[in-house]
């Protein structure tokens, strides 16, 4: 277990630090009005640490070493996440370029997402630098793409909604809820067109039926024959982005 020879708290607002870890390097410190202190893995990697207001720098770090195990074990399993690497296509009209340089920075462009990574970045810094970028990618070619398309499928199948989201959710590719509005994933872009519209189809249908009843599925099957064949088609990729 590598030891940690270095620990820096810079403050930046009267309730946001980050701790500079050795392992880990930067950890966020969020101080909130609660009463314990809890440690959250984003999906980009990042590592935040919720604490009550007053909480001491000796409580923290002692915090964070209790809970190395868990945090190495998150970061163990986002690693084997989806990763991007110079030259991927992204979504429908972008291309990554993932560059070394002085200074971190990303740039997205009509199509390009272009990221410069410094050297002294290390494998999980520079997975976040990318992820971000490419998320904001995907996002803009979301938004340009998703509400527009679904709007299409719903005119031609007879189908109605109230509003369309568009969410970074971990584990699903879309839902509907009772009041008719239709969250979608930004990650859909990374799909097949096929599969792109079996889940807005799908989503659709569920403005008919909330459940997956053999009705639901009938009326997918109409508007969409195969529907079930491209679900399972759709089990082999994952919604994380």
């Amino acid at each position: 277990m590598p030891l940690i020879k270095h620990r820096t708290i810079h403050r930046t607002t009267p309730s946001a630090e980050f701790v500079d870890d050795d392992e880990l390097g930067k950890v966020k410190l969020i101080s909130n009005n609660g009463r314990y202190l809890r440690i959250n893995i984003r999906t980009n990697g990042e590592i935040v640490v919720s604490k009550p207001t007053g909480t001491s720098r000796r409580q923290v770090l002692a915090f964070i070493e209790e809970s190395r195990p868990h945090i190495r074990r998150c970061l163990e399993k986002l690693s084997r996440q989806r990763q991007f690497k110079d030259g991927d296509a992204i979504g429908r009209h972008h291309r990554l370029v993932v560059r070394q340089g002085v200074r971190a920075g990303s740039r997205v462009s009509d199509t390009l997402v272009t990221v410069t990574i410094p050297d002294n970045y290390t494998d999980l810094q520079s997975r976040q630098l990318v992820h971000k970028a490419v998320a904001k990618a995907l996002k803009s070619e979301a938004e340009h793409y998703l509400p527009k398309r679904l709007r299409m499928l719903a005119l031609k199948h007879g189908f109605s909604y109230q509003q369309v989201r568009l969410t970074f959710a971990k584990s699903r590719w879309g839902s509907c809820s009772s009041s008719g509005t239709i969250s979608l994933n930004v990650g859909l872009m990374l799909l097949p067109d096929q599969l792109i519209d079996y889940v807005l189809l799908h989503e659709l249908t569920h403005t008919k039926h909330m459940d997956h009843s053999t009705a639901f599925w009938r009326d997918l099957e109409l508007v969409l024959p195969g529907a079930k064949r491209l679900r399972d088609q759709l089990r082999k990729y994952s919604p994380y982005i």
